[in-house]
């Protein structure tokens, strides 16, 4: 009591002897222990992020958090440490500190204690944790795709608990641990420095039975052969095209024909433009979302598919629908097929599909002057040139003050009334897959009993089938679409006739057109409707020639 001080006189009352320890934690809860600073021997950082090691920074923290691997004094199983130091440090620890003590889930990351001493502050969780990404990056192509199976079936138990609790958490929003003594997915419901590329996608084995989690990954030497007997063909296909694969966006020319679901060669280095058609689908299933913008939906949608926006909610704004398709299965199901008869064996991260067009309409600023009127955009159904190419049509959109449309106003009309201008753009995405996962593919075919050069995966699971462009001697060029029948097929294009009041030729790159009119054809078709044209010429003279032969023969026997 009164330790160092000296010279004064205490005088009177009672007092009590008040002992402080100076080296004591705060408590966070009774039902969780303080562990002496000094007892925690971190091991190991946990890299979430490579470049800082950093977790929650995206939860506008004033601290900073990291997290290590490690064991604790007098205790055998290893632990893992989260740990905040800097400005606000104690308050984000406690703040985390409470959230983890209102979780009780065995797929969600659990507290076990705390720590603190000075500035620094931690909490202790059970077990020992690697990062997903880590652990998944050590495991073979089968085995990756088996696990992902697992995790998101343990994500959806997950997903129901929070919304038990009336919390909605995406996957995303999380950061994903491993608990290597079980090999189970451990949920942390503080989000990642940066978002993770990871994908769990819940409901992508809706219609078929979940992976039985017959191998683990500390099991035997067998576990691989394991997993594959648990995975039926259109599962492993599905997990590989919902959550091993990479999209790759480009802008493009508004002239330019997009052909969704054409296998194609797009190195990274490349623009777009520069891509090579390798193969195509005669028939595929295509979406489309209406127009978009947000805040204000689709807009009026007319009878005649037209969509009107009141002028003033439009400006500076943008406008967007996405004309997109699902069917990547079908391509892992006869990639190594394709890949086979082009006698392509390396950059496979290369090839891919195209996913995703993004038809884009921008509206300026209008300043003080926009006088009422309205923006009209043409139906989804314009952009569709062929069963699976789109492009903008002549007239996307336009400017009128009649609420009907009916009166359409040129460009030069619409500008000088006021009304902003209006600018076009493309943007197109497609689907790319690892080298591995190819791999992965091959062996999964082989050993459920299928050539993984041959398309009898696909024959086998009824799904369309893709076709060279060309053949494997010439395979860089483009082919027309073929239909399931052979055919060709074509769509007429739906061009509305604006009696030269509209945004034809103004707004878009048009297709060339010849003297008549008509858009003049793609390089392509003529080479494709000339190669035909020639092969009849050809096979008319061959015929000719064997019944001028014949007919000497016969001339000769009957002399």
């Amino acid at each position: 009591m009164f330790a160092g001080s000296h010279h004064f006189t205490v005088a009177g009352g009672t007092f009590n002897n008040i002992m402080k320890s100076y080296h004591a934690a705060p408590n966070v809860a009774p039902d969780f222990r303080m562990i002496p600073m000094g007892d925690i021997d971190l091991q190991q950082e946990l890299m979430v992020n490579e470049k800082s090691g950093v977790v929650g920074r995206r939860r506008a923290r004033n601290s900073v958090r990291r997290v290590y691997s490690a064991t604790i004094d007098g205790r055998n199983s290893n632990v893992t440490v989260a740990t905040y130091e800097g400005d606000d440090a104690e308050k984000d620890w406690r703040r985390d500190t409470e959230m983890y003590m209102s979780f009780r889930h065995p797929n969600i990351i659990q507290i076990c204690g705390g720590a603190s001493c000075g500035n620094i502050h931690a909490t202790v969780f059970h077990g020992d944790l690697v990062p997903l990404e880590a652990f998944l990056a050590r495991q073979s192509p089968i085995m990756t795709v088996y696990l992902y199976g697992c995790y998101d079936e343990e994500w959806i138990r997950v997903n129901n608990y929070f919304k038990s609790l009336r919390r909605d958490l995406n996957y995303y929003e999380c950061t994903l641990w491993i608990r290597t003594s079980t090999g189970r997915l451990s949920v942390d419901p503080v989000p990642p420095d940066t978002r993770t590329e990871l994908v769990l996608h819940s409901g992508y084995t809706a219609d078929e039975t979940s992976p039985r989690q017959t191998a683990t990954p500390s099991g035997p030497s067998n576990t691989e052969v394991l997993a594959i007997e648990s995975l039926a063909l259109r599962q492993y296909h599905r997990i590989c095209s919902l959550c091993l694969s990479r999209y790759r966006v480009g802008s493009i020319s508004t002239s330019t024909t997009v052909n969704i679901g054409a296998a194609i060669s797009w190195p990274s280095r490349h623009q777009y433009k520069e891509h090579v058609q390798i193969a195509s689908l005669g028939k595929l299933d295509i979406y489309y979302n209406s127009w978009s913008l947000e805040g204000h939906g689709a807009g009026d949608v007319a009878g005649n598919g037209w969509s009107r926006y009141v002028a003033a909610g439009v400006c500076n704004t943008e406008i967007m629908l996405e004309v997109y398709s699902y069917d990547s299965e079908g391509w892992l199901s006869q990639a190594n097929h394709v890949f086979s008869r082009l006698q392509i064996t390396c950059d496979l991260e290369d090839y891919g599909l195209v996913a995703n067009t993004y038809f884009t309409i921008t509206i300026g600023n209008a300043g003080k002057g926009l006088p009422p009127g309205y923006l009209f955009l043409c139906p989804k159904e314009d952009f569709q040139t062929r069963p699976s190419s789109f492009s903008w049509p002549n007239c996307p959109a336009y400017w009128s003050v009649d609420p009907s449309g009916v009166k359409r106003l040129s460009t030069e009309e619409a500008t000088h009334l006021g009304f902003p201008p209006i600018q076009l753009a493309t943007k197109v995405a497609a689907r790319s897959w690892d080298a591995s996962v190819y791999a992965g593919l091959r062996k999964f075919h082989q050993t459920k009993r299928f050539d993984p050069e041959s398309q009898d995966v696909a024959l086998y699971l009824g799904e369309p089938l893709f076709r060279l462009s060309r053949d494997a001697n010439s395979p860089f060029a483009h082919a027309e679409e073929i239909s399931a029948d052979g055919e060709a097929n074509t769509v007429n294009r739906n061009r509305s006739s604006d009696g030269g009041n509209g945004l034809y030729g103004q707004l878009t790159e048009d297709a060339p057109t010849d003297s008549t009119g008509v858009p003049a054809l793609e390089e392509s078709q003529i080479v494709s409707r000339g190669f035909r044209f020639t092969m009849n010429v050809q096979l008319t003279l061959i015929f000719l020639s064997l019944c001028w032969m014949y007919g000497q023969v016969c001339s000769r026997g009957t002399l």
